[in-house]
């Protein structure tokens, strides 16, 4: 625990760095944010940008308390960051039904219809008159509450840039271990042999957490899962009106004009490099439901690495094996969306010893370590 006013460093200038540092500053406290490269450089500047509520079957695990949260956190955050930074990222509420395709899908979007207040089955006629993309045969779809839209890379940056006028900085350099003082962290070290002293250190490099195993002396069980996304350019103007299916895939109207849609999962380690493969999977999936979307125009096709944990859920916390010490990754594809639950509960742990906002319980870092 750091007492205000105290130096943390935080490795990693993605949304989770972003985050910490921010509500660090909101109590006080400065903070260093350390980048290897340029802030959301990665997965944090190519998100979808959708910040989903949680359903049914996401309240039943571990990840129910961090997705509420989070989900009620963005909304009142959009109305106070973009004049605090200085960075409008454009954040808005659209409808995104999931669609069934199958009698078993249905019977299981029905059955989480009936279970969430505010919830409800959409049959075809009724799926296709909010949605005009879908021309394709389907059963029927569940509609819950508005999907969140932001910027990923905006908002990013509007997390950073109002962290810095509560006194953060940010340096642009690669991390290459931590200094030790008997049990404790005393600084960050870097490329080329400077050493940022500190009280506390936050390792939240997205899936290059892993590096932080050697430094800690305990493990750090992220590994990168590469998404890809096609930004494409309709013909026509088309509704602000998205959709997803069971598998996870999207397909989102922005207000730029642009539709967004994807995106993969794959285990290939570090590569960051868009593929025709990709392509040509996501234009299939949109292919599934409407016609209209092999008609545009792909204007970008990107690729991002983000951080899976062994378990698939996050890892926050203090780290094991090393006092003053902390742990930020794993959030998988969902990192945006979780990012102002998880930097609240970083700041109160790091500043207050414990997280008042979170139970941070389910995402000890400690746990593989056993």
């Amino acid at each position: 625990m750091t007492e205000s006013g105290s130096d943390v460093v935080i490795c990693g200038g993605g949304v989770i760095g972003a985050a910490i540092a921010y509500y660090l500053a909101e109590r006080g406290v400065r903070s260093t944010i350390v980048e290897a490269t340029t802030v959301a450089h990665g997965a944090s500047g190519y998100s979808g940008g959708l910040l989903s509520a949680p359903n049914p079957d996401q309240l039943r695990t571990p990840m129910a308390g961090i997705l509420q949260r989070s989900y009620a956190m963005h909304g009142p955050l959009a109305e106070t960051l973009p004049e605090q930074s200085g960075v409008d990222y454009r954040f808005h509420w659209s409808a995104s039904p999931t669609i069934a395709l199958t009698e078993s899908d249905e019977e299981a979007y029905r059955q989480s219809a009936a279970e969430m207040d505010g919830a409800r089955w959409l049959n075809e006629s009724e799926l296709r008159e909010l949605c005009p993309l879908i021309d394709q045969p389907v059963r029927g779809a569940y509609l819950g509450a508005p999907t969140g839209q932001i910027d990923s890379y905006l908002y990013t940056q509007a997390l950073v840039a109002a962290a810095q006028r509560g006194g953060a900085t940010l340096r642009v350099a690669r991390v290459e271990g931590l200094e030790r003082a008997g049990d404790r962290v005393a600084g960050v070290r870097l490329a080329g042999g400077e050493v940022l002293g500190c009280d506390a250190a936050v390792v939240a490099m997205g899936p290059w957490s892993v590096e932080a195993g050697d430094w800690l002396g305990s493990p750090v069980a992220v590994t990168p899962l590469k998404g890809q996304i096609l930004r494409l350019h309709p013909k026509t103007p088309v509704p602000f009106v998205g959709f997803s299916d069971a598998d996870g895939d999207y397909m989102m109207p922005k207000r730029s004009g642009l539709v967004y849609t994807g995106t993969t999962e794959e285990s290939v380690g570090f590569d960051a490099t868009p593929t025709p493969a990709a392509r040509d999977a996501i234009r299939r999936f949109g292919a599934k439901y409407s016609s209209q979307l092999g008609e545009m125009e792909i204007v970008q096709q990107t690729a991002c690495l983000r951080p899976l944990s062994q378990d698939e859920l996050p890892i926050l916390g203090a780290a094991p094996s090393l006092d003053g010490a902390y742990l930020a990754t794993g959030h998988g594809r969902k990192g945006i969306m979780l990012s102002p639950a998880t930097g609240l509960a970083m700041a109160e742990l790091i500043t207050q010893g414990r997280s008042e906002s979170l139970d941070l319980g389910p995402f000890d870092p400690g746990r593989f370590g056993r």
